[in-house]
């Protein structure tokens, strides 16, 4: 009995031995690899795919007039509720949207409006960079989407970002409060 427990504590033992070495084997392949850490945004900028479902864009025809015919069909459809339409009646008698707002905060870019819309007017492009810091500044209205980036076949390259320099360094200045002066107490590195 000795015998067979002291074998089966070797075995074990060579077992995560293998393991051990196998993992650091792993490690050190990785650790001298090339990175593939991409610079964003200062120096590299990822141009996605085709296929890459981001900002919505409103597509229009020849003449200028927005393809929509406000037949509400795309907030209807809408799990997240964040498209309004407001329909309206122009001179001709055509029907088209007064108000058309989408809240990108509450968008799931799921594609749902894009595959409802019997007109083939709303789109999803490629544009990514939609953050703010005030949620006001993620409603897009008509406008906006018409005058949104359209998509492009030269998706999935990563491209040098253009960067603008400005002529003096920006400083940050603090306002007057009542309370206590955190940017007194941060010390900030130029």
């Amino acid at each position: 009995m000795a015998r067979s427990s002291t074998h089966k504590r070797s075995w074990i033992g060579w077992v995560f031995f293998t393991d051990l070495w196998g993992g650091l084997r792993l490690t050190l392949r990785y650790m001298f690899s090339k990175t593939i850490t991409h610079h964003y945004p200062d120096f590299e900028k990822w141009v996605p795919y085709p296929r890459h479902r981001g900002h919505h864009f409103i597509k229009t025809n020849d003449e200028g007039d927005v393809n929509c015919v406000a037949c509400e069909l795309c907030s209807k459809i809408c799990p997240c509720d964040c498209i309004t339409v407001i329909p309206f009646e122009d001179a001709k008698g055509n029907r088209r949207p007064e108000v058309f707002d989408i809240d990108l905060a509450r968008c799931l870019y799921c594609g749902l409006c894009e595959d409802a819309c019997p007109a083939d007017a709303i789109k999803l492009g490629q544009e990514y960079e939609v953050s703010s810091t005030r949620s006001e500044n993620l409603v897009v209205h008509l406008e906006d989407l018409i005058a949104a980036p359209r998509k492009s076949d030269n998706g999935g390259q990563v491209m040098a970002a253009k960067l603008v320099k400005d002529e003096a360094p920006k400083s940050v200045t603090t306002g007057t409060s009542d309370g206590f002066d955190w940017w007194e107490r941060i010390s900030r590195k130029e």
